[in-house]
């Protein structure tokens, strides 16, 4: 294993206890916008969880289009992402990204997806009490799945010039 996978299971490790407790508490699609409390999870260390869907009022929030290793061709980033890594494998798509907040990562993905030719099955903001936020957002379209994991904090290793604040992952798979 590279240290990147490891970076992104690091990651994927981070969200994993406000992905949990948001999914048990009902968390909001992309077209609710009802905020809940959660229950809290099997997890030891668990916080209550509260979910909500993303803000859809303020400036809209600039982007490009990102090229990407592999088959997928070209898949939107906002303007101001620090890229930490690009891979593929197989027929998935790994990207790694920091400097934009996890409510900026859910407002810029609530149009930019649209607007590539996706359609947002979910996109939803968790934090707990502990000062722990995030955003998760799931996609489809163009014969690809995918799934966008931000958060605010982030312990362990470090990526490519990407400090442990504000750190998003992006995994695309083909549905093929």
């Amino acid at each position: 294993m590279n240290k990147y996978r490891s970076v992104a299971v690091a990651l994927t490790a981070a969200v994993a206890s406000l992905t949990v407790a948001a999914c048990s508490a009902g968390t909001p699609t992309a077209s609710s916008a009802a905020s809940s409390p959660a229950a809290s999870s099997s997890n030891a260390s668990a916080l209550p969880v509260s979910s909500s869907a993303p803000p859809t009022t303020g400036a809209p929030i600039p982007g490009r289009m990102l090229t990407i290793k592999g088959a997928l061709g070209a898949f939107p980033v906002p303007a101001k992402a620090n890229v930490g890594e690009n891979m593929s494998g197989g027929t998935s798509v790994i990207l790694v990204f920091g400097s934009i907040t996890p409510v900026d990562v859910a407002r810029f993905y609530a149009t930019a997806l649209p607007q590539a030719g996706y359609t947002v099955t979910t996109n939803s903001l968790v934090s707990n009490k502990a000062g722990q936020n995030g955003a998760l957002i799931q996609f489809t379209g163009h014969g690809y799945k995918g799934n966008i994991e931000s958060v605010n904090q982030v312990s362990g290793p470090s990526i490519a010039g990407l400090s442990g604040d504000n750190v998003t992952t992006v995994v695309i798979s083909s549905t093929t």
